[in-house]
């Protein structure tokens, strides 16, 4: 498996942000735009408010980006998403993190068929 995109640049979350497309449910808010390229780029956002300890926010980045990285066989390609943790996301265990990821792609249509 290689190695997992992610978005590094202001400007590419900034674009993200205010032409992609949004969608929730009760532990992640997603906004995806497709990126014209053959891969996907992953961002992952944790606030302060979710939890003022670094240690705990980087727990939760590593667990979704290991359940990105499980899945993302099933995923469609050429996109750029960034996943953002609610707060609820600090009491989850990592199966139902997984869950609320697939969850969020399956519903957009973001499933390979």
């Amino acid at each position: 498996m290689a190695k997992i995109n992610s978005l590094k640049k202001q400007n590419d979350f900034n674009r993200v942000f205010k032409t992609g497309e949004v969608f929730g449910n009760k532990t992640f808010v997603m906004y995806y735009l497709k990126n014209g390229s053959e891969a996907n780029r992953l961002g992952i956002v944790v606030s302060k408010k979710v939890s003022k300890k670094a240690v705990v926010r980087n727990k939760i980045k590593r667990r979704i980006k290991e359940a990105y990285r499980l899945n993302e066989d099933s995923f469609a390609m050429g996109f750029d998403i960034i996943i953002i943790a609610k707060g609820s996301c600090q009491e989850e265990k990592y199966n139902n993190m997984e869950k609320s990821l697939k969850h969020l792609f399956y519903k957009k249509n973001l499933m390979r068929s």
